[in-house]
């Protein structure tokens, strides 16, 4: 009787474990972040611009902060839609761009070459992208689909 028990609960186990509540589909789950209207996005003394990852809504503006460390940004390849780069040496100043083109922005800084980030415009940032690679230039969303 015992055995006949094991069975049907070993099967019952297995399927309910196969099944997720948290099964995400799309672009939207734990580690993406739904488009907004203004960002920041802080150059940090620890040579990182945080957050890495921004969703920015197309038009949408973000404030580049800069500390006590001097940084600058400048975007892959200068893409077409693609704000003004922050040239120079900035430090203890914050500095706006405004993104009017849908598409994939990749930025670095000239200073900390490992130094990356990505903006998304008018879609949706992965959150959990790694920069650790060479940037990899610009792509309008419409191209991703």
């Amino acid at each position: 009787m015992f055995r006949s028990i094991i069975g049907p609960l070993m099967i019952i186990s297995i399927v309910a474990g196969c099944g997720s509540s948290t099964y995400s589909s799309g672009a939207t789950g734990p580690n993406s972040t739904p488009p907004v209207a203004t960002a920041r996005v802080d150059a940090t003394p620890s040579i990182a611009f945080t957050p890495a990852n921004i969703s920015l809504a197309t038009g949408g503006t973000v404030t580049f902060a800069f500390g006590s460390v001097p940084h600058n940004v400048f975007f892959d390849n200068d893409p077409a839609g693609a704000p003004g780069a922050i040239d120079g040496v900035n430090a203890n100043v914050a500095v706006q761009r405004t993104f009017p083109v849908a598409g994939v922005y990749n930025y670095y800084c000239h200073i900390h070459p490992g130094m990356r980030g990505t903006i998304v415009v008018g879609g949706i940032a992965n959150t959990s992208e790694d920069h650790s690679s060479p940037p990899s230039g610009y792509q309008r969303i419409d191209d991703r689909l």
